[in-house]
């Protein structure tokens, strides 16, 4: 007989219907944290929702069956029992399903087509998103001018500004949301967890963290991290810490080789310890083929994560996509020009005061616009509405007729005609009855369209609430507040 932790961890069987849908390529999987905060809440959010998974996982997960891996993923054991393979779910038919990256949505178009389910896209740069590449923007186009795709979520500007201009997507279904989904309630407070030079440290350290892919040594910027450190070589308190498929040998280190260090890729648990410890992240990334092709959205998802735990942000921005930040307010940027990067990080040095000074600005300002509580917020809303939104009945045209079944064949057929006399009586009666379901339901969905609207009223007050509080503290997610005040009561 089964234990009730083990009946808890069983997987459930797969419903034939749900409010909300989420199908992606790599959850469950530890590789992929941003995914495991956003649709962690959306399973906790929303009691009918159930997440598929393709079973597409990589980054070193490719032998690992589902259920290991759903055992490891850092969740609440209620929710991984929603967790369920796509082929499990093949007759599940979900009022709303939500995805994210071009290439699932893609993948996943006929499939939605042929059973008529509406989704949300969750554009983020790279998963296929190559702009101004004809097989790419062909699989956009097709997916965004589809009438089952409610609405796209842009997380940077240059996306949202392709979709109106070079995809013709209906205005009303792009919405800008800027930034990603990450972790920002984490255990840090710059006064005091940051590890300073001089009086916690004899080092300044500056880091490089990203993965590798292929031999393009630039497309990272870690060429140009290279040749900064080589520039900044006669400085003995440096230190250049190198995480992600990278070694020694891709590119010549000069004086400053034996101050390198090479950690490989690191789990997420990694950088609790490690980003307090750095000074300086530097990102001198850019697209590999200009304005055509992939490119990473700004700021990148590691310097998002290291600036949440007091990193100041050294990155470049070449595509123009920055709308939230100042150069030398709140944040260090930067171009290609390897001597010009060296220069200005040669000043911060020289003052460290200045330095830590800007580095407290930039956390501040990064737990301001990327509060994870803001961002889930903001798509969660999208949903809600999507949820809610009223449909027209749907009528499903009748079959075209063949010859056989002309007033001629039925005069020749008098059993024929009476079937068919018999056939139209029972569809008058069923429009009847489904008219009559209809204009009770309609009743009814007044009521909850204005209980949803004082909740929504609600929950927008609660999430000022939670906002004004101070920024050191690590904050509980809007879910945990809204039980905590229930419970109070």
């Amino acid at each position: 007989m089964d234990t009730p932790l083990a009946e808890e961890r069983r997987p459930a069987p797969a419903p034939d219907f749900t409010d909300l849908a989420i199908y992606d390529d790599v959850l469950p999987s530890p590789a992929s944290p941003f995914r495991t905060v956003e649709y962690g809440h959306y399973l906790d959010f929303f009691p009918s929702s159930v997440l598929v998974s393709l079973e597409a996982w990589h980054f070193g997960f490719a032998h690992a069956g589902l259920g290991d891996l759903r055992s490891q993923l850092p969740i609440n054991e209620r929710l991984k029992r929603r967790i369920i393979a796509f082929d499990a779910a093949r007759d599940l038919v979900p009022k709303l399903a939500y995805i994210t990256f071009l290439g699932n949505a893609q993948r996943l178009l006929p499939y939605f087509e042929a059973r008529r389910i509406p989704f949300i896209l969750q554009l983020y740069p790279g998963g296929s998103f190559e702009p101004n590449v004809k097989a790419s923007d062909d699989h956009l186009r097709n997916v965004a001018n589809s009438p089952l795709c409610r609405k796209i979520i842009a997380t940077q500007k240059l996306t949202r500004d392709y979709l109106l201009e070079r995809m013709g997507c209906d205005p009303q279904k792009a919405e800008l949301i800027y930034g990603g989904v990450f972790e920002s309630r984490v255990e840090f407070d710059f006064s005091r967890d940051k590890r300073r030079y001089s009086a916690d440290k004899e080092t300044i350290d500056l880091c490089f963290v990203a993965h590798r892919y292929g031999d393009d040594m630039a497309q990272k910027g870690y060429d140009q991290f290279v040749e900064v450190a080589r520039l900044l070589a006669s400085d003995e308190r440096l230190r250049f810490h190198v995480i992600g498929d990278y070694t020694a040998h891709d590119l010549p280190l000069g004086e400053a080789r034996a101050r390198f260090a090479f950690y490989g890729p690191q789990p997420n648990a990694f950088f609790a310890d490690f980003y307090p410890r750095m000074d300086v992240i530097v990102s001198a990334n850019r697209p590999s083929r200009g304005k055509e092709g992939p490119f990473d959205g700004f700021p990148t998802g590691a310097c998002m994560e290291a600036g949440f735990r007091g990193v100041l942000n050294c990155i470049a921005d070449p595509l123009d996509l920055n709308v939230a930040f100042e150069d030398g307010r709140d944040i260090l940027l930067i171009d290609r020009n390897a001597e010009r990067t060296a220069e200005r990080l040669a000043t911060l040095f020289a003052a460290p005061d200045r330095l830590y000074e800007l580095a407290r600005a930039n956390w501040k300002r990064f737990h301001e616009v990327f509060d994870v509580d803001r961002q889930l917020w903001a798509r969660t809303r999208l949903i809600v509405a999507e949820l809610l939104r009223d449909e027209a009945l749907v009528m499903r045209p009748a079959a075209a007729l063949s010859r056989l079944d002309s007033a001629s064949a039925a005069a020749l057929d008098p059993q024929y005609e009476r079937l068919l006399a018999e056939a139209n009586a029972y569809g008058e009666r069923r429009h009847d009855a489904l008219l009559a379901e209809y204009r009770t339901l309609a009743d009814g969905y007044e009521k909850l369209q204005s209980y949803a609207a004082e909740r929504d009223k609600a929950l927008s007050a609660e999430i000022e609430r939670l906002q004004e509080r101070p920024i050191g503290r690590p904050r509980r997610s809007l879910l945990q507040a809204m039980v905590g005040r229930k419970s109070s009561r």
